[in-house]
């Protein structure tokens, strides 16, 4: 279970690369993930877990891989969602990759 959630961060906030490359700003929080919308580095919104997170200090969100690293990951380009599709085993795996609370996860029902 990742240490950051939705408390941790707030809209505004600025998220930095591991190698330091500013990737833009957080748009929006969610239980799940956080929002950094399109900019310089996104050409679409990222949704990034909060299992990415390195650290959190004043409005700086730290990710815990590089510039490259959070660009070339496609998985992010659509947010996680089980509410809405509670009928598709794949979409369910795919949430429960990225750390979503499923009520359904038999394995793991303490996870958020």
């Amino acid at each position: 279970m990742p240490q950051w959630d939705q408390h941790s961060i707030r809209a505004h906030m600025r998220a930095f690369s591991s190698d330091n490359k500013d990737l833009g700003h957080i748009a929006q929080v969610y239980e799940d993930s956080f929002k950094i919308e399109k900019g310089l580095l996104f050409f679409t919104d990222r949704y990034i877990p909060y299992s990415a997170i390195a650290s959190v200090d004043n409005d700086r969100v730290q990710l815990a891989m590089s510039a490259d690293e959070a660009i070339n990951n496609d998985e992010w380009k659509v947010r996680p969602n089980y509410e809405d599709h509670l009928g598709d085993p794949t979409q369910l795996m795919y949430d429960r990759g990225h750390g979503i609370h499923d009520p359904f996860d038999e394995d793991n029902p303490d996870l958020p």
